[in-house]
């Protein structure tokens, strides 16, 4: 049995989609209350009769901060994939990011430790890896410096693998994942998803940043390359940055400019700028009490160069990135569709 965190997500619901079609027997952890209509939409994009492999899931409700309410849930489970965490870069909200993706993580690497749970994988995020300087691509042993400068989910990150990487001190064996930005379709109102159809609507700015991007579907496959029988004595107890290129962030807008067939963003929207939307969107917070569209964070990382290496996993299991050209072509045709 296998037992999914986070399946919900864009990340997780691919996942999911991918085990159920192989025929694996899949545990999905959600929150009471949770809607599955993301999910939905997600599978219905890769096969029209996508109700009948969702009913295959076994969905079970419960809090990955409850860690007495998550036991029983693991019963007859061999495998975690760890993908839950709260996502934002609010700074109103960092108190409960660090504390909520921290503990979570702490309490199934104890839960997969008692109960002998042989492998467990752990989806971090190259945020977890830290800023490189501009020029350089951090690569999976690139240390981690504390500053001001981390955002709340960066932290949280961090701290998430250190419990992983205390539980693998302990026995546990385990894989660890930090994905660059997942390009994928999604809802379209989220992650990276969301830059679809403001393309498609018209933006018109773009910044001078870059980092890397990898496609949700290299993501999902890698995932399950690394627990395989065939790979995992050979990947146990690493870290593997999934990165297929590094690439500006203006090419990445041209590119989805191409595919979606309108005009790309024609103006730099340089530090000056961004600090007046910045201010603008927390003015807006103020009024409205709506999340910030534009933190301080999300500015400064808009501006920078980060680059990261992903050719580990390559060299150790063979595997192959899909060009984030084609990935961007195939997300588009699937927004377009959806359009139609």
């Amino acid at each position: 049995m296998i037992f999914v965190t986070g399946g919900t997500g864009m990340i997780g619901a691919h996942l999911l989609y991918d085990l159920v079609s192989k025929g694996e027997k899949v545990r999905a952890l959600k929150r009471p209350g949770s809607s599955l209509k993301r999910i939905e939409k997600i599978f219905s994009f890769y096969n029209s009769e996508y109700r009948l492999i969702l009913d295959k899931i076994e969905w079970v409700e419960g809090d990955i901060l409850d860690k007495e309410g998550l036991r029983p849930l693991l019963a007859e489970v061999d495998q975690i994939y760890h993908l839950a965490a709260i996502i934002s870069f609010d700074p109103r909200e960092r108190d409960e990011i660090i504390h909520n993706n921290t503990l979570g993580t702490a309490n199934l690497v104890d839960l997969a430790l008692s109960l002998g749970i042989s492998k467990f994988c752990h989806v971090s995020s190259i945020a977890a890896i830290g800023t490189p300087p501009e020029g350089i691509e951090a690569s999976e042993d690139h240390a981690w410096r504390n500053t001001r400068e981390h955002s709340a989910y960066t932290e949280s990150k961090y701290l998430s693998e250190m419990e992983v990487w205390a539980a693998i001190l302990q026995g546990l064996n385990a894989v660890i994942i930090n994905p660059s930005v997942v390009l994928g379709p999604g809802d379209w109102k989220s992650g990276s998803s969301v830059l679809f159809p403001k393309i498609w609507s018209g933006l018109k700015f773009y910044t001078k940043g870059g980092t890397g991007f990898v496609d949700v579907r290299d993501v999902t496959t890698a995932m399950q390359l690394l627990m395989s029988e065939n790979s995992w004595e050979t990947v146990k107890n690493q870290r593997f940055i999934l990165n297929a290129e590094n690439v500006l962030f203006r090419d990445i807008l041209d590119a989805m400019a191409k595919y979606l067939k309108v005009k790309p963003p024609k103006y730099l929207a340089g530090r000056m700028l961004l600090g007046i939307a910045r201010r603008g969107s927390s003015l807006k917070r103020l009024l409205t009490g709506t999340p910030p569209s534009i933190t301080r964070d999300t500015a400064r990382s808009a501006t920078a160069l980060s680059y990261y290496d992903g050719s580990k996993i390559s060299r150790t299991i063979g595997f192959e990135y899909t060009p984030i050209d084609v990935s961007i072509g195939m997300i588009s045709r699937i927004f377009l569709k959806e359009k139609a």
